[in-house]
Formats: structure tokens, sequence, C-alpha cells
């Protein structure tokens, strides 16, 4: 099952128990914005765990102090960062260090959705 949903500075796509969020190219995602991602996740899942991978297609910036109010989140259990641009990999070593819990980078969504059904069996 897939459901879209449209935000000002990017849409996420929920498969199963995955969240995938795509930022538009240019946009700041900032406390206010994972807000309205969190929200609406909560919403979604009623307080099932879930994952959420970011897949970096598009260049935008991450305030990292968003990665502490989601580690707060009852149901969100890790994130995946999916890039294939080498500068981008020192942006998601730093976002890691705000995060508390399972936070990991892969080349494919694939790859993502694979480490994230591990995580969420246990």
């Amino acid at each position: 099952m897939k459901n879209i949903k449209e935000f000002e500075f990017g849409k996420i796509q929920i498969e199963d128990n995955f969240v995938i969020g795509i930022m538009k190219e240019g946009s700041h995602v900032d406390r206010e914005s994972n807000q309205l991602l969190l929200s609406f996740c909560n919403d979604y899942f009623n307080d099932e765990p879930f994952g959420y991978i970011s897949y970096r297609l598009n260049s935008y910036s991450v305030d990292p102090t968003v990665y502490m109010d989601a580690g707060n989140h009852c149901g969100l259990k890790a994130i995946a960062v999916v890039f294939d641009n080498p500068l981008i990999k020192s942006n998601v070593l730093l976002e890691k260090q705000f995060f508390n819990q399972p936070f990991e980078s892969f080349n494919t969504v694939n790859d993502a959705k694979t480490w994230l059904s591990q995580l969420l069996v246990k």
C-alpha cells in the first residue's frame, strides 16, 4: 500500500512500515517542517513502529537538531539515508550524531528497506 503526502518542502511516500522522504531542491528542513512530517506519520501509524528513509535525490539543508525531536518520537525506530553524491557523506555523519536511534547510510533504497525490515522485526 502506498500513500503520498505533499508538503511545501518535499513529499513523503509510505510503503508498509517505511516512510520515504524526498525533499525539494533548495528546501530547508527545520523543526517546524519536521513536526509536520512527524505529525503526519503519527496519525498514519498510530504509534506502530516505522522507519524513515531519507532519499537524497536533491540538494537541500537539514537543521541537525530535528534529529533530537525525531529520536524522541515514539514510533520512529530508525533512519536510513540514501545518497550517491559523496559530498553528502559529511552532512550525514554530522546528522547521525544528533539521533539516538539506529541511523545508517546506503547506496540504494532497496538496501535501506532491507536494513529497516531487519530492525523493525525485532
